[in-house]
This record gives structure tokens, sequence and C-alpha cells, in this order.
């Protein structure tokens, strides 16, 4: 399917009809980053340029979004800078809207952080940036019927996609690394499904949402033990998968004078599914909500703060362990060792917002300001973990040189404690100075 989407781009250009609208934009973004400890380079892949292409005629619109993404260290010129993130067919008909392709979906009220938010994955690549710059789009079809106050959107996804982790990356900053000879199972002839509803009232709207599908982060589903032959020790293969996931979620959003209140919030119960697999199998069975409150006002001067509060609760949670055959030959310390591990294994949530690997109260607090005649923002942000010492601080700016060409620069500071396992602690040597130029065309 992939190799078709240059060649629908090509059909979705060929002139149609004079009274076809065709729009071309883009952005050209060359960024670096760079350690403040050190000044050295941050070798992560980032996206130089986008070009976008619509085009438009009578009730029928065909979209794309194409990106460059590279590294500064051992770059290469390949196909595989390409990224074809969206391509996809609108019908526009007097009850609503269809969309037929490669897109992305994004539900929720609040601002970035949106746990009722999963049709698309996430690119942890780009997991400090906002809105759809760091999700992944997926095939899918889409129907949004309007009913006087009423919106009624019905989602189905084809195929499976999960999110795309950096593992064994050390320039990422929580290290997130895959254990030797790890075997992954995929869901087979996965279909998921998602259905919203939203209200909007005078002075705002209310959404309830739904979302059956699989996580988009692997969990461990056991382990399969390999036979030791004479004088050679057994091995053992652990078994990651993705589980079966339903998200019941509601958002609101209301706007009581400069104010504007936003509330998210998702209930997650999750299930490895039955996997026929020759190993000790591990079932987790468990629930959890996430939720983000966020407080928003906007000052006559034109200065704009915003505050939210995110967090997760976990309900019950419970491992199954079926043992196999060959887990029942070996000895007795070392079976209970093997299951001791699995069953104390520490449960992370598959969906959901991806700040949750970070910690399971947070809360941040930013702002934004123009001046010179709008020539100039500057913004500032700051990341608190509630539960343990956790701190990121990031002050940004972006100036305008000319009409669509502007500089900007930021800067982002981590502090972690010394608890065990803090990962604002790992993100310490992340701190980094950025900098790049924008050209939109």
């Amino acid at each position: 399917m992939k190799k078709l989407y240059p060649i629908l781009i090509i059909l979705g250009l060929i002139p149609l009809s004079t009274l076809a609208q065709l729009n071309i934009s883009g952005e050209l973004t060359p960024s670096a980053m760079l350690r403040l400890s050190d000044g050295t380079n941050i070798d992560l892949p980032f996206r130089p340029g986008n070009l976008s292409i619509d085009y438009a005629m009578g009730d029928f619109e065909f979209n794309t979004n194409t990106a460059i993404e590279t590294r500064w260290e051992n770059a290469e010129f390949s196909s595989d800078m390409f990224q074809f993130r969206e391509a996809y067919l609108t019908w526009y008909p007097s009850f609503g809207e269809i969309k037929l392709g490669k897109m992305i979906h994004a539900w929720g009220a609040a601002d970035g952080n949106n746990p009722t938010d999963n049709l698309s994955p996430y690119d942890f690549y780009y997991m400090f940036l906002a809105g759809t710059d760091r999700k992944i789009g997926t095939l899918s079809a889409s129907g949004l019927v309007y009913a006087g106050d009423f919106q009624f959107e019905l989602v189905i996804l084809p195929e499976f996609v999960e999110n795309r982790i950096p593992y064994n990356e050390p320039d990422f900053p929580i290290k997130i690394e895959l254990p030797p000879d790890v075997e992954i199972t995929e869901p087979k002839e996965a279909i998921e499904t998602g259905a919203k509803v939203k209200y909007a009232m005078g002075m705002g709207d209310v959404s309830l949402s739904h979302f059956q599908g699989y996580d988009r982060s692997m969990s461990s589903i056991g382990v399969r033990i390999g036979e030791g032959t004479a004088g050679t020790a057994i091995t053992i293969h652990p078994q990651l998968g993705y589980r079966k996931t339903s998200m019941y979620g509601a958002d609101l959003v209301f706007f009581p004078g400069n104010w504007t209140i936003r509330g998210e919030f998702a209930y997650f119960q999750t299930k490895t599914p039955e996997f026929n697999l020759d190993a000790t199998l591990l079932v987790t069975e468990a629930s959890y909500l996430q939720s983000v409150v966020q407080l928003e006002y906007a000052f006559s001067n034109g200065l704009q703060l915003m505050g939210q509060f995110i967090s997760t609760d976990y309900g019950d949670i419970s491992n199954e362990i079926t043992p196999d055959l060959i887990l029942a030959t070996l000895p007795d310390e070392l079976q209970h060792g093997l299951l001791q591990q699995m069953n104390s294994m520490e449960f992370q949530a598959g969906m959901g917002t991806p700040f949750a690997m970070i910690a399971e109260r947070l809360v941040m607090v930013s702002s934004m300001f123009e001046t010179l005649d709008n020539t100039l923002e500057l913004s500032g942000m700051l990341m608190v973990n509630l539960l343990e010492t956790g701190y990121m601080a990031r002050i940004g700016s972006s100036y305008s040189i000319v009409e669509g060409l502007s500089l900007d620069a930021g800067v982002s500071y981590f502090i972690g404690g010394d608890e065990a396992g803090n990962k604002f602690k790992n993100m310490e040597d992340f701190s980094n100075l950025n900098l790049g130029l924008s050209y939109s065309f």
C-alpha cells in the first residue's frame, strides 16, 4: 500500500476540470539541537521540510502531506527520507464529510496532551512537539454527520500501526531498550473502530467517545524457553505483544469571558488477547484513568497563560501465568525465579498521552507573548512532577525577519532527583539549545 501513495498523489494532481483548485504550501525548517553540557549535537531524526498539496473540485478534495526526515550525522540521501504522512480523499455531502486514505486523526479538547486521542499512533521522536507533528498517519475511513447542534463521527482503521519508539537510541532522553533475543507478535487482521458524538452549546461543547483497538506500545506476553542440548544452557526469549484495549472518553471546553476551561477524561480497560504461542504466557488485565484539566487566560495586552494538570490513576491490575511444558522441566529454583519475574513486571499504559510514561502526576504552566508589532514571539513553559523530584523548563523565541521567514531559538533544561528510576534525572543530559530557521510558502 505504501508504494501506491506516490501514484495517488500524481492522480490527484491531474487537472480534471477548469473549475478545480490546486493549492501548494509547505515549510522549510532546518534546525539543530545542541547539548547544554558540552555543546555536542544531539543526533536524533528531524524534519527539515514538508510539502502539502491540496486539490479540490466540486464536493471533493484530495489532500497530501509529505515530509523529509534526516539526521545531521551520517545523513544519506535515499527514498526513506521521504515520509508520506497523509494522502486522503474527502467528499463533502450535504450531511457532513467522508474521508478515505492515509490520514492523521486528532481527538480531544486539551492542548497537546490528549488521553482520548488514540486513533493515530505517536512518533516518540517528536514527543515534545505539539499537535499532529508527533502523530503517524494510518490507512483509515471516517465519516462525520452534522445534525443540528450534534456531530456524529465514525472511524474505521483496517490496519494496525504501533507507536514509533526510539529503541536502543543513545541520544533519546528516555532510555528504552529491547531485551536480547526478544520475539514480537503483532495483532493479525486487526480492525479498530472509533466513535464520537459532540454537542455544541452557546459557551462551548461536550463530547463522548469510544475506541476499540490495540495498544500502541508493546508489553510483555510471556517467555519462550529454548531447550539446551548437552553442554549448552537453556535460552530465554522474552515475548512481547499488544494488549486489546477499550477506551471510553469524555471532553469539554467552555469559554467564560477571557477564560477558557478544558477537561478531558479517558477510562481504559485492557487485557492481553489470546496468543497461540509455544511459550509460557502472561495474561495481564487492568484498568486505568487518565485526565487533563486545563485553564487559559488571555490578557488585553496579548499575553496568554495556560496551565494543565495531567494525571494517571491505576485500578486493579492482575497477571495470570500459564506455564508451558518446557518450564515444568526446569529446576524448581529457575522456575520460581522466572514466574516471580513475570508476575512482578511493572504495568505500563499502552494508550493515552505520551507524558504518562514520564510521571503519573504532572503540572504544566506555559505562556506566550507577542511584541515589536508582532514580529517577536516569546514563550515559556514549566513542567513539574508532583510525585518525585522532576522539572523541565523551556524558554523560546521566534523573530520574523520578513513575511514567511523567522529565526527560532529555544532552551530546554531538565532537573531530576536521586530516586531510583527517576526519569527526569535520566533526561538531564538532554538539556539542550535548539536553533532553527522557518520559511513558509
